[in-house]
């Protein structure tokens, strides 16, 4: 059964999801409409590459992702995509190259479907465009070789010309007020080479040890370890939510706050 994925900074009060998946299901009402997430903050190009990136995977090839975020761009353009044997439908905005900059994306169409200009794109025409790839036509049906799309790039970390330092950022604060950043465990360990170390935190906080699980320390104690995603994480065991007492809200930190590993 053709899957089609929404994910948009919508919000789940207004109206605008509803009648986009209206729109899905009323010309194939037999596609499985899967949500990723709707709570995206407006404008966290960071935040939606993010969901994106850890998620599109775990669908079987031929997924196509509708992507309704600052859906209306600058340019007016949309954007349909072939990356990693999945689909992407999304306003050429800047977030396409950021979902996984590490592939090469096979097919990059603008669309272009014959439709009046539209205050609501995503349920106006990327709908046609997802209702089109999900039963199986081809992308290049949907318009014209896309060229000169815009350009947002993910954060990296830096390395130290001495290899004694990763300089880092906060790229995901989760529901949890848990701080993802995109220092990779596969850094960590060739930069280290099991040297100790001494993760540095914005307003000089400090930890100097990995732990196992968000368990292995007492309640209430902050700590770091690297997550499901093999990236470094800080939390705070036993944490109630970022609104509350999460590591964000506790700690002061925030997105694209600067975290630095010292290696001795």
């Amino acid at each position: 059964m053709p899957i089609i994925t929404l994910t948009s900074d919508y919000g789940i009060l207004d109206h605008y999801l509803a009648s986009v998946k209206g729109a899905l299901l009323s010309e194939s009402p037999d596609f499985t409409l899967v949500d990723i997430s709707h709570t995206i903050e407006p404008g966290n190009f960071f935040e939606a590459a993010f969901i994106l990136r850890n998620c599109y995977a775990s669908f079987p090839k031929g997924t196509v992702h509708l992507v309704a975020f600052q859906e209306i761009s600058e340019n007016g353009k949309l954007l349909a995509a072939e990356m990693d044997g999945q689909f992407f439908l999304m306003a050429d905005n800047g977030l396409l190259p950021m979902i996984n900059p590490d592939l090469k994306i096979k097919k990059t169409i603008e669309i272009d479907l014959r439709a009046e200009k539209s205050h609501f794109p995503a349920k106006d025409i990327l709908t046609r465009a997802a209702n089109h790839l999900a039963r199986g036509g081809s992308i290049d049906l949907l318009g014209r070789q896309a060229r000169d799309i815009v350009q947002k790039t993910i954060s990296r970390p830096i390395i130290s010309n001495d290899k004694n330092s990763i300089k880092g950022s906060v790229v995901y604060i989760d529901n949890f007020g848990n701080l993802i950043s995109n220092i990779s465990q596969k850094t960590f360990r060739e930069v280290g080479q099991d040297r100790s170390f001494e993760i540095q935190l914005p307003r000089s906080q400090r930890i100097s040890k990995l732990s196992e699980s968000y368990h292995s320390v007492s309640s209430g104690s902050v700590m770091a370890f690297f997550n499901s995603q093999n990236l470094l994480e800080i939390a705070v065991s036993d944490s109630r939510g970022k609104v509350f007492n999460g590591a964000n809200t506790l700690l002061g930190i925030e997105v694209q706050n600067v975290i630095t590993i010292q290696f001795r």
